[in-house]
């Protein structure tokens, strides 16, 4: 793929890098669901959110509830468009894959495809810092199945040495999700943001 042009043409996508985003500004980035896009919406609408200048909040845009869905963007280029448009990239925090947990955990083909994406990353931003954040306790799945997802997303990390970390979110999920057991709660999402931001300023 090196020294071909890039193909990704999603319009929405490239308006975000072109338009929406200067060039080279960020140096962090967000790739994911829901659970890291309502940050935008939190930072508009509630005094406690901050917006950081340094970050690139891609969460939401990605269909990343689906490992595939994003190694499909992959295989349009959708990391070289980024790499041209963000070059400076220092840390990349992952997370998706929630729509492809069920009640038996999350199935051996989807990790490996999660393996991939990471492969990508780690190929296209090799001097960058990969971040795979942890499946949230969800969905009424036991908490066996999701250590269990949680195993396979280390042992990716693991296999990839130092360039890339798992990111556990702790034992105390209390009350952070809502009713329907797949979005978090307002006071879910202060305790999430209060945990990317901190680490975010610890690295």
């Amino acid at each position: 793929m090196s020294g071909n042009p890039s193909v990704f043409t999603d319009e929405f996508l490239m308006r975000q890098f072109k338009t929406f985003n200067p060039p080279s500004k960020y140096t962090v980035a967000l790739l994911g669901t829901s659970l890291f896009g309502r940050f935008k919406y939190y930072t508009v609408h509630d005094p406690y959110f901050k917006e950081n200048p340094c970050v690139l909040n891609l969460g939401g845009h990605l269909g990343a509830d689906r490992i595939q869905n994003v190694q499909r963007l992959i295989e349009r280029d959708f990391l070289r468009c980024l790499k041209e448009h963000q070059p400076n990239l220092k840390v990349i925090y992952l997370q998706m894959g929630d729509g492809d947990l069920t009640e038996n955990g999350l199935q051996k083909s989807d990790a490996l495809t999660y393996g991939k994406v990471v492969k990508s990353l780690r190929d296209e931003f090799p001097n960058a810092q990969i971040v795979i954040t942890a499946f949230f306790l969800q969905r009424g799945f036991s908490e066996a199945v999701i250590e269990e997802a949680n195993q396979m997303l280390r042992d990716i990390a693991s296999q990839n040495g130092d360039a890339v970390s798992f990111l556990p979110f702790g034992p105390d999920q209390t009350g952070i999700m809502s009713n329907d057991q797949i979005h978090l709660t307002n006071a879910g999402y202060r305790k999430w943001y209060d945990f990317i931001q901190n680490d975010i300023n610890n690295r």
